[in-house]
């Protein structure tokens, strides 16, 4: 099965260079941790500097600050020989700690529970009111579902049809979201939602944000799917997959 969501996509290194900032390094420290960078891990730095890789919207990246606390770069580092000091740091030690922060991300989303809340296969999956693919994912992931070996947390976007927004609006606005979900699902989607005709802000914004991970994640198609397998390795793919076992089992 196709990895979709490749760390490569989370890796950049926007060059950032600055100066009279402060005179500790611990205040630029601080001042860039208030503008959303995440400090991961030290990392070697030349004479009279100290580095650090870590990711800002999950973004991978480093930092170096003077040890006099006058200056930093945000950036990648070159040697005299042209060597980037930046980007082995990243790769060896920014791949877990992005792919947590995604695993994070999608806790934080909104999504409907499907299955018994201590199974201990974790499956997110992106899906559309009208996306006939869902459906069927839906329907053949029974057998893992009831034995309570795997739990699906359907995340929930309107990507497919004009109407799709306002049908998942009106799922979440439902009394219980779980049970219509199910239902529409148990008749593969012959029942359909009717449109929310006003969508409130603070449901517009749960879809915005689930929709924006989609994007931001690589996927453009419903169903697509994250887990972490036995390994407890980060995994995605999308579309119908032709083997659940990969999914469920592996």
């Amino acid at each position: 099965m196709n990895t979709l969501l490749k760390t490569s996509l989370l890796i950049g290194t926007l060059l950032t260079v600055a100066c009279g900032v402060s005179a500790n390094p611990n205040a630029i420290k601080k001042q860039l941790e208030k503008e959303g960078f995440q400090f991961v891990k030290p990392i070697p730095a030349p004479e009279g500097l100290t580095g650090w890789v870590g990711h800002e919207d999950q973004y991978s990246n480093t930092v170096f600050i003077s040890n006099d606390g006058k200056y930093y770069i945000k950036g990648e580092l070159f040697d005299a020989q042209g060597n980037s000091l930046s980007n082995s740091q990243i790769e060896t030690h920014m791949k877990k700690a992005i792919l947590d922060n995604v695993w994070k991300t999608l806790e934080d989303s909104t999504w409907i529970q499907d299955g018994k809340t201590d199974a201990p296969r974790i499956v997110y999956v992106f899906s559309d009111p009208n996306c006939p693919y869902c459906h069927k994912f839906w329907q053949e992931a029974r057998p893992w579902v009831e034995s309570g070996k795997v739990q699906l947390r359907h995340v929930q976007v309107g990507v497919i049809r004009e109407e799709s927004r306002a049908q998942v609006a009106t799922l979440l606005m439902s009394k219980n979201p779980t049970a219509v979900f199910h239902d529409i699902n148990v008749n593969r989607g012959k029942k359909r939602l009717k449109p929310a005709e006003n969508i409130p802000v603070e449901i517009a914004e749960k879809i915005d944000f689930n929709q924006n991970l989609m994007g931001k994640y690589g996927f453009f198609s419903t169903p697509s799917i994250a887990w972490r397998d036995s390994k407890g390795n980060f995994q995605s793919a999308q579309g119908m997959p032709s083997d659940l076992k990969e999914i469920f089992e592996k």
